[in-house]
């Protein structure tokens, strides 16, 4: 078997009746899935199931019993499983295969990935990236370059494009279909956040509240009583999660907080946590430390296993879920619900300029090219900027079967591209986390409900976040949303922000440069709370010329130099 070697994982080598694809043959589909991080393998007749995540509207076996059902029918149509899948509601991805056909799905957010190759003769699709990789011909290994500068710049690949040349990534709202002789890659779903709806902003609150409310209840009433645990920061997305968890009644729940000692965040955590009266565990990270657990084996085991090709690792919670599962701190089977991502969801990444006099599209792309591919300042040249440009607008047009020029609410493109891209790349890839420590994991703002919710808003109501932050002021859940608990975020304790201040006055001649010198350069090191920055040395901010943004800069860098690619 070709897939000899591979640790933990189980593989299927599936001749199919051949039939044209093209010009060539498909005679052969690999399954190459590894049993780790809730992947579990079913049998329903005829048909292979690998599954990962959990189903809300519907039994799990149900759920896969339609999916080999539809699979087993001749008679079905694309749009028969683009329904199917579009109505579900969780987060999940699965692969159903007998000798002849295949259907593998990811959500509608990619919350679990799933990749594939193909070749005028064989699909391999695989959960894990590097799977592929280790089976697939050396003449086939080619670093896809591109891939590499998207990751350089924003920390992930536009589209279905992995490092590898030929190793392909399913998209958020994706599935693959070999079914009756024809392959297809389906849209069942994209999020479109310019097809809004006029509606009151007093209705809008009370939808907003409604549909919130009734995600969590769900993940509560699925839950069957397993602690909740919710990392709890000085932001609104973690609190709001909290405060609402108080409000539907549910008693099993435990917040922790992380970072330097005595940062804003774990005070905050803490101050919230003891107001709800929900048990709260602190847990302080130094520059040492994280440099010590940087070098451990079990970090790099960590990157190792959620290596996906698309992305730099999401490191941040790293060493914090590490430290609650080795001293025991949390239930075995607890479950951990962050707040990712209330501020994007809710309109908070629109750009500043959207309520102003009408601007081209062009304009609205700088800014949005600034925040999203800026990580080192010396790549954010003309013709970088101009190749991510033209990639963003392919990709956007293809995916949406719309001329981008058409749509004239263009915060909604925004949005979406950011959707297609950092959301359900990047920022999931965070679930991974809790993967390798052995927890579940839910995200009630990325369901199927507040998805629909919020593409219809209007942008003057989700501009700044101002309908979600209104909501939660005047509902106050759990007495945590006034002033009391909006807590200052210097994180420079006194003596270092004395020095730092007067550093500062002292560079003013020099400028926007001499700002980035202190506070990059000098002090970016020692005021990362969070410690993430110690995955490099601190010369190497100290005398960093090319203009890093933060610590994901680093991460980035970093992991690509360790494939050999600069």
């Amino acid at each position: 078997m070709v897939c000899q070697g591979l640790e933990d994982t189980e593989c299927t080598n599936i001749t199919i009746n051949s039939k044209k694809i093209g010009l060539n043959e498909l005679k052969n589909i690999n399954i190459i899935v590894s049993e780790r991080f809730g992947w579990k393998k079913h049998q329903i007749g005829e048909f292979d199931i690998w599954f990962n995540g959990y189903i809300l509207n519907d039994e799990k076996m149900s759920f896969l019993n339609r999916g080999a059902e539809l699979l087993h029918s001749d008679l079905s149509t694309n749009n028969d499983f683009d329904d199917w899948v579009r109505s579900t509601q969780g987060h999940f991805s699965f692969i159903i295969s007998n000798k002849k056909k295949i259907l593998c799905s990811v959500d509608h957010v990619r919350t679990i990935p799933l990749f594939y190759t193909l070749s005028s003769i064989e699909i391999i699709v695989s959960n894990h990236a590097p799977n592929i990789s280790k089976i697939i011909s050396t003449n086939e290994k080619k670093y896809n370059k591109q891939a590499a500068l998207e990751i350089s710049m924003s920390g992930y690949t536009i589209g279905k494009k992995t490092l590898y040349e030929n190793i392909f990534q399913l998209t958020a709202g994706e599935m693959l279909l070999f079914n009756n002789g024809e392959l297809n890659r389906e849209y069942y779903y994209t999020y479109t956040p310019w097809l809004v709806k006029n509606r009151t902003l007093t209705s809008l609150k009370n939808k907003f509240k409604d549909v919130f409310l009734s995600s969590l209840e769900e993940v509560v009433k699925e839950s069957s009583g397993r602690q909740i645990v919710v990392p709890l920061s000085a932001g609104n997305d973690s609190r709001a999660i909290a405060s609402a968890l108080k409000y539907i009644g549910s008693k099993n729940v435990l917040c922790f907080s992380y970072g330097r000692k005595n940062n804003f965040e774990m005070s905050a955590g803490q101050l919230i946590s003891d107001k709800l009266g929900y048990k709260w565990i602190g847990i302080p990270l130094t520059l040492a430390g994280q440099r010590k657990f940087n070098h451990s084996n079990e970090f790099k085991s960590f990157l190792s296993a959620t290596d996906m090709f698309s992305s730099s690792p999401h490191i941040q919670e790293v060493s914090a879920i590490s430290m609650l599962r080795k001293n025991k701190l949390i239930d075995n089977n607890a479950i951990i619900l962050n707040g990712s991502t209330g501020d994007y969801i809710s309109g908070g990444h629109i750009p500043t300029n959207h309520l102003g006099p009408a601007i081209n599209m062009d304009d609205y792309f700088e800014s949005f090219l600034s925040k999203h591919y800026g990580l080192w300042k010396n790549l954010s040249t003309n013709s970088n900027n101009s190749y991510i440009y033209k990639e963003l607008i392919s990709n956007f047009e293809q995916r949406c079967n719309v001329d981008i020029n058409n749509i004239k609410t263009t915060h909604g493109v925004l949005e979406c591209m950011e959707y297609l891209g950092r959301q359900s790349k990047y920022i999931m890839s965070m679930q991974r986390v809790y993967e390798f420590y052995g927890f579940d994991w839910r995200l009630p703002f990325w369901s199927n409900q507040m998805l629909d919710f919020w593409e219809s808003v209007p942008v003057d109501y989700k501009y700044n976040s101002n309908l979600y932050k209104s909501t939660l002021v005047e509902n106050n859940w759990g007495g945590v949303w006034t002033s009391e608990f909006n807590l200052n975020n210097n994180p420079f304790n006194k003596t270092i922000n004395s020095l730092r201040l007067i550093l500062k006055f002292c560079a003013l001649p020099f400028g926007e440069s001499g700002k980035q010198l202190i506070d990059k350069n000098i002090y970016g090191y020692m005021s990362d709370i969070t410690c993430n920055s110690s995955i490099v040395p601190y010369s190497k901010m100290l005398f960093d010329t090319k203009g890093y943004r933060n610590n994901v800069s680093w991460i980035s860098k970093k992991y690509l130099n360790n494939k050999s690619l600069n």
